[in-house]
């Protein structure tokens, strides 16, 4: 009995996690497309990009980690380095955004709008990482 009740106050604990992820990434994006102007056509879709959005990142995620660490036979420096990383990962988003975008038909963003979107969540990226464990 008293298993259950941990093991339900787990499953409780990351549904509420994983909501909390995706209403931040829904406001985000939300402001951004508000900021840029984008057209949509209503906010369910724009819930619908963000769970896409989650999703895709998650799952083209493996693929920019492989990339950005076959940096490190590169004899590079390491600015070089942290510059062919961001850009790698601004790559990766943007495809995010673009695939999303082009996965959902009720929302009309531009390549601009795509690339700022890229942008606003490679320098939360950043911001966050930066911040001490």
């Amino acid at each position: 009995m008293i298993h259950q009740k941990y093991l339900l106050r787990q499953a409780v604990q990351y549904v509420l996690a994983a909501a909390a992820v995706l209403f931040c990434y829904f406001t985000i994006i939300l402001c951004v497309f508000s900021l840029a102007g984008t057209s949509y056509r209503s906010a369910a879709h724009v819930l619908l990009f963000a769970v896409l959005f989650l999703v895709l990142g998650l799952c083209f995620e493996p693929f920019e980690r492989l990339m950005i660490h076959s940096f490190t036979f590169f004899k590079t420096g390491k600015r070089a380095f942290i510059l062919m990383a961001g850009t790698v990962q601004l790559l990766f988003l943007w495809m995010t955004a673009y695939t999303a975008d082009q996965i959902i038909h009720n929302i009309w963003l531009s390549t601009t709008e795509e690339m700022i979107l890229a942008a606003v969540f490679l320098i939360l990226d950043k911001c966050n990482s930066a911040l001490p464990s």
